[in-house]
């Protein structure tokens, strides 16, 4: 069973989204995303391209000859630059704890949560939480149970624009009610993508329909719901137990005038205080998580709020995860 000792003590930063992948886990991940979203691609060209050396119209071109070789190549590439053992000598360096979140892809004789939970087993300073596919309600609960059961994963993690599925479709009900029974939190992207599906599939209002049928539920607003983070504040005004937490945008950028999270720094230092959750995502700026959790002293917030933010809110919550699985 996944060890419990990040949190006999309060580590400096607690990053609620991350993906730590090796080759085979980057190659599903990367497959999922660029064949249900291919303009991930295209918004992702840069970094791909910082990190092979290419030129962003070189990955274009990859992209658009042969989408699989595309996803072999550049999962080998995300593969050396996002190595591992270099995540966790990097957590050790700078106390952080890291949720890493899988998948219910087809990996090595398994799914990505099988690749995801072997990860997290080298360090107690991962929490592997399960991905899962809301498009068959049934395989979803079975994977989720599997993964909690038999690979010890602490909460789940969803992504509606890939399966095109409004999270609170009723056919969900028994996923939501077997998450809210074993008390697992779960992520759910919400605001902006890029794929074929809605934009409103993972926006506020739709995570706000399903916070109301299923009250005892723990969400995570992944990503923060920009463009709407004055809905998503409003959101966790009305449900207690909703959080969110703002990984892939970067402190530096939110911290600028006009960027939308304005609502966030005033209220998420009053009333929502204490669910504002740190998150990087850390592959989408670049660098690693240490220098994502430096740039929240540019936000504008007092330090006792990015205190909170950092590691105190993400601390309880994940504390009673591992009360259920210790």
């Amino acid at each position: 069973m996944h060890s419990v000792t990040p949190f006999t003590r309060r580590p400096a930063a607690v990053d609620l989204c991350d993906v730590v992948l090796g080759r085979a886990g980057w190659r599903t991940y990367l497959g999922a995303l660029l064949s249900a979203a291919p303009r991930y691609g295209v918004v992702f060209a840069a970094r791909f391209a910082a990190m092979s050396g290419r030129t962003p119209g070189q990955i274009l071109d990859l992209l658009a000859d042969d989408l699989d070789g595309a996803i072999e190549d550049l999962a080998e590439v995300a593969a050396r630059a996002f190595e591992p053992e270099a995540r966790i000598a990097e957590l050790e360096e700078h106390d952080i704890v890291q949720v890493i979140h899988g998948g219910p892809w087809r990996c090595e004789g398994g799914t990505t949560n099988d690749h995801v939970a072997a990860i997290a087993r080298r360090c107690d300073r991962f929490v592997p939480w399960a991905g899962v596919a809301l498009a068959d309600p049934r395989a979803a609960l079975a994977e989720a149970t599997r993964a909690v059961d038999e690979l010890g994963m602490t909460g789940l993690s969803v992504i509606p624009f890939l399966d095109g599925v409004d999270p609170g479709d009723r056919a969900l009900d028994d996923l939501w009610t077997f998450a809210a029974d074993r008390r697992l939190p779960v992520w759910i992207h919400s605001g902006q993508h890029f794929s074929g599906s809605p934009m409103a599939i993972s926006g506020p209002q739709a995570i706000d329909a399903l916070a109301v049928r299923h009250p005892r539920l723990r969400i995570v607003l992944g990503h923060g719901g920009w463009p709407w983070v004055l809905d998503a504040v409003a959101l966790l005004q009305r449900h207690p137990h909703v959080h969110l937490e703002f990984s892939s945008h970067h402190p530096r950028t939110m911290a600028a005038a006009g960027s939308g999270w304005e609502p966030l720094f005033l209220h998420g230092s009053r009333s929502v205080r204490d669910r504002v959750l740190f998150g990087s995502t850390s592959w989408t700026h670049g660098q690693g998580p240490a220098a994502v959790v430096a740039a929240t002293a540019e936000l504008p917030i007092s330090d006792e709020v990015r205190a909170a933010w950092l590691h105190g809110n993400a601390t309880r919550l994940l504390s009673r995860d591992r009360e259920m699985v210790g």
